[in-house]
């Protein structure tokens, strides 16, 4: 028995080759990919330095520049910048939802069939074809650098996402109140109106509710190419080295996001 298993074992491929040769393949590239790098040396033996002066810049907070007080207008504070962020990510979310939601009846199998909806896909795979800073750099040049063209933005690449996921709930919600009212001869209306949303409209939320937070990450870094929110004072911190301004935006960020996430995770959990 002992032979047999032995024989066995020696009958097998011998997989740590192959996988030492990737792995030196792989080693031979990296070394390869430094060879045209340039490095900064002065930099980089002045880091430990630069790092440190920047970190007490960071945490030293400019309140009045936070709250837009002692000759700063509100309109420049950075609570203003936030609330105009956390807006354009809402509404640019509202905006993505109500139109995402016919793409997802158009691309259920469900509801209109394999052959339609392979077509409704593709329409929502191409509108997320281009990331949300390359449509926002196209739309500037129609609406301009306003916090329009961050909701606009955010609202027209959220279609892409929800209206796919839309049409995965809808093709996999339970099917017996469908076959209930087709067995008394509702409408397709009806059927949507009163079989399909009820079933799926606490998936609909939820995954609305994700995308709100992903849109607040997004409409923070809108605002560097012009698209309005808080993007842009952080933009303008860290070209002039303004390091206790840049730390102050980063504070506004970090309070945003984590308020968002657990509002939203709160809110997923009570609906799933």
């Amino acid at each position: 028995m002992n032979e047999r298993v032995a024989l066995a074992y020696k009958q097998q491929p011998r997989k740590w080759i192959a996988n030492i040769a990737l792995a030196i393949i792989i080693l031979f590239f990296v070394a390869i990919s430094f060879t045209g790098s340039t490095i900064n040396w002065y930099r980089l033996a002045n880091f430990s330095q630069s790092f440190n002066t920047m970190i007490r810049g960071i945490v030293d907070i400019n309140w009045a520049f936070f709250f837009g007080i002692d000759g700063f207008q509100f309109s420049e504070g950075i609570v203003y910048k936030t609330l105009e962020t956390l807006a354009m990510a809402f509404l640019g979310t509202m905006i993505g939802a109500v139109l995402a939601l016919p793409f997802g009846f158009l691309a259920a199998v469900n509801v209109v069939g394999k052959k339609w909806a392979k077509v409704s896909e593709a329409l929502l795979v191409l509108i997320r074809v281009f990331p949300e800073i390359i449509l926002a750099i196209i739309l500037i040049k129609g609406f301009g650098m306003t916090p329009l063209t961050g909701v606009l933005t955010i609202g027209i690449h959220s279609i892409g996402m929800l209206g796919k996921l839309f049409a995965e709930a809808i093709d996999n919600m339970d099917r017996s109140s469908l076959e209930a009212l087709d067995s008394v001869g509702a409408s397709t209306w009806q059927k949507i109106l009163y079989g399909i949303i009820p079933n799926i409209m606490p998936d609909l939320t939820s995954v609305s509710l994700y995308r709100f937070d992903i849109n607040v990450r997004s409409a923070s870094i809108l605002g560097i190419i012009g698209a309005g929110g808080i993007g842009a004072p952080l933009l303008i911190a860290a070209n002039n080295w303004s390091w206790n301004m840049l730390g102050t935006v980063l504070l506004a960020i970090i309070l945003m996001v984590l308020a968002v996430d657990f509002i939203s995770s709160y809110l997923r959990n009570k609906l799933v």
